[in-house]
């Protein structure tokens, strides 16, 4: 049995949107407003994507005897 490795680049775009909490209106819009990356918890929605490059190679030869 033979395994290959199969390694992808993709280009994505996506949007997130992620809830944010605060005593008043204008906290909770700062909190926002700071965020730098979305977190774990926010909904990603894949909008596009464009392969890049994909290279396979192979990981693993077992040898049975055979040619």
């Amino acid at each position: 049995m033979i395994k290959v490795l199969k390694t992808s680049s993709l280009e994505l775009a996506a949007d997130f949107e992620e809830f944010f909490d605060g005593a008043t209106v204008e906290e909770a819009t700062k909190k926002a407003h700071d965020q730098r990356m979305p977190t774990e918890f926010a909904k990603v929605n894949i909008i596009d994507s464009k392969l890049l490059k994909a290279n396979i190679k192979i990981v693993n030869e077992e040898n049975d005897g055979s040619k």
